[in-house]
C-alpha cells in the first residue's frame, strides 16, 4: 500500500515540531516540510506543489485559510491553537515579566477565549487589546497593530500567533510572545487528516463526516462530579466505536463530548435507511444519561464534508436537542432523522425560482422549499399554523405571518377551521400549489 503524500507548511521551527512528530506514523506516512518566511508566500508554495500532495496541514489558521482560496483539491488541515496553547503563554509572561503590565495586545484569539484562559489559570485580567479577524490578512498589518499600541504606551507586551510578526517586533525592540501548538494538538490534527484521507482512498466514494457532541457540556461537567462525566463521555463512545465499526469507519476524539466519525456516503445510507433514522438512537436513549446530537455531511473532499457536517449540526442545534441533521453536497438538508417531521429540502438562498416568491412574502428561499417538502411530505394542500411551525421549525407566529402571506399573494385561502381540544378552533388554509409552483 502506498505511503500518504503529507505537505506540512509553516515556518521552519513549527514545521520542524509537526515534522517530528509526524514520525510517529512513518510507516504509512511520507512527509514534506514547506517553508515559508511569511504567509504572503503559500500562494507561491502551492502553484508550486499543487498536484503533489494527498494531503495538506498548516502550522496554523492564517496559511490554512490562505490556502483554501486556492481551489486545492487534496484535504487540507490546521493545527489549531486553542485554549492550551495560549495558557503555556501567559504562565511564560507571569514568570518572566517582573514588572507590572499596564495591557497586553492579541492576534487570532477572540476575547471569550482569552478570557477564559486566564480565569482557568486564576491570572489577573489585564487590560486587552484585540486583533480578531475571520478574514485574510497581511502580517504587516497585524505588527503595525501591536507596535502602535506599545509605542503609545497602552501595552506592555504583545502575543501572537504569526512568525512574521513576531519576528518583525522582535527587531523593533517589543517585548513579544509567540503562540506555540501543543504537541497534543498537532497529534490530534495529524490523526485527523490519516483518517480522513484513509477513509477517501479505501472506501471510495464520496466522504461522509459526522460530528457528534453531548449538549452543553460545559453544564454536564458542572452539574455531576468528574467522574460522572467522565463515565458519561466513556458509555457514548463505546456506543459510537460499535457505530463506526458498523460503518466500516474511524472515530476520533476531539475532547469535551465531541466526536468525529469518517466513513462513506454509501454505508451511511445503507445503515440509515435513506437518512431516514439514526440507528444508535435507541442505545444513546437508554444507555447515555444526557442529551447528543449529531451532524451528518456528504462531500468530494474531507473539507467539504466536514464543512456540511458542521453546517448539519448547526441545524440540529436550532431544532433543539437529541437532533441529527444531514446535509449533502448537493446542499441538500434531510432531516430531523428518526423523526416523524423528517423533511429534505434545499436551502440554496440564489436559487432564482425560489428567491421570487420568498421576496414576495417576505421569507427565505429556504423557507419556501421547506415548505414545498412539508406540503410533499403531509401530501395534502391543507394545513394549519401549528403543523406549520413544527415542519418548519419556525414559531407559530411565524408560521401565522408565512400563511397570512401566502394568502394576501392568492397562493392560499382559508380553508375552515378545527377544534382539538378546549380552546380556541385553529385556522386552516388551502395552500394552491399549482398556482405557487407555475409562478416560480
Amino acid at each position: 500500500m502506498p505511503k500518504i503524500q503529507m505537505a506540512i507548511v509553516g515556518p521552519s521551527d513549527s514545521v520542524a515540531l509537526l515534522n517530528e512528530i509526524a514520525k510517529e506514523w512513518a510507516d504509512i506516512l511520507n512527509v514534506s516540510p514547506l517553508i515559508y518566511e511569511d504567509a504572503s508566500e503559500i500562494s507561491q508554495i502551492v502553484a508550486q506543489y499543487k498536484e503533489s500532495f494527498d494531503v495538506w496541514v498548516f502550522s496554523g489558521i492564517v496559511p490554512y485559510r490562505r490556502a483554501s482560496a486556492l481551489q486545492i483539491h487534496a484535504p487540507l488541515f490546521y493545527i489549531p491553537h486553542n485554549g492550551a496553547s495560549l495558557y503555556r503563554t501567559l504562565l511564560q509572561i507571569n514568570y518572566t515579566c517582573h514588572t507590572p503590565i499596564r495591557g497586553i495586545s492579541f492576534d487570532t484569539f477572540s476575547e471569550k477565549e482569552i478570557t477564559e484562559t486566564f480565569t482557568d489559570a486564576n491570572l489577573p485580567l489585564p487590560k486587552m487589546f484585540i486583533y480578531h479577524s475571520e478574514n485574510i490578512v497581511l502580517a504587516d498589518e497585524i505588527t503595525n497593530y501591536h507596535y502602535q499600541l506599545w509605542e503609545k504606551g497602552q501595552t506592555s507586551i504583545a502575543v501572537t500567533c504569526i512568525f512574521a510578526t513576531y519576528n518583525h517586533l522582535k527587531k523593533m525592540g517589543v517585548p513579544v510572545c509567540r503562540i506555540w501548538p501543543t504537541r497534543s494538538n498537532i497529534r490530534t490534527t495529524l490523526d485527523i487528516a490519516i483518517h480522513a484521507f484513509e477513509a477517501e482512498r479505501f472506501k471510495g466514494g464520496q466522504l461522509a463526516v459526522q460530528q457528534i457532541v453531548i449538549e452543553d457540556f460545559g453544564s454536564l461537567v458542572r452539574s455531576h462530579s468528574s467522574y460522572m462525566a467522565k463515565k458519561i463521555e466513556l458509555k457514548l463512545y463505546e456506543i459510537l466505536v460499535d457505530y463506526a465499526e458498523k460503518l466500516q469507519g474511524s472515530i476520533v476524539s476531539r475532547g469535551d463530548g465531541q466526536y468525529t466519525i469518517y466513513s462513506t456516503r454509501g454505508i451511511i445510507e445503507k445503515l440509515t435507511d435513506s437518512l431516514t433514522v439514526v440507528p444508535i438512537l435507541d442505545a444513546l436513549a437508554r444507555d447515555v444519561a444526557t442529551d447528543v446530537s449529531g451532524g451528518i455531511g456528504f462531500g468530494l473532499t474531507a473539507y467539504s464534508a466536514e464543512e456540511n457536517a458542521f453546517r448539519a449540526l448547526g441545524l440540529s442545534k436550532q431544532r433543539g436537542q437529541n437532533i441529527w441533521m444531514a446535509v449533502t453536497d448537493e446542499k441538500e438538508v434531510i432531516g430531523p432523522l428518526s423523526s416523524p417531521v423528517h423533511l429534505r429540502y434545499s436551502f440554496h438562498s440564489d436559487e432564482k425560482h425560489c428567491q421570487k416568491i420568498a421576496n414576495l412574502l417576505n421569507s427565505s428561499a429556504t423557507t419556501i422549499n421547506k415548505l414545498l417538502a412539508a406540503l410533499d411530505k403531509l401530501d395534502r394542500d391543507t394545513i394549519g399554523a401549528e403543523d406549520l411551525a413544527v415542519y418548519l421549525s419556525i414559531t407559530k407566529r411565524s408560521a401565522r405571518r408565512l400563511l397570512l402571506n401566502l394568502e394576501r399573494t392568492g397562493f392560499a385561502s382559508a380553508a375552515g377551521e378545527e377544534m382539538i381540544g378546549r380552546g380556541r378552533p385553529r385556522k386552516l388554509y388551502q395552500i394552491h400549489l399549482q398556482s405557487l409552483l407555475q409562478s416560480m
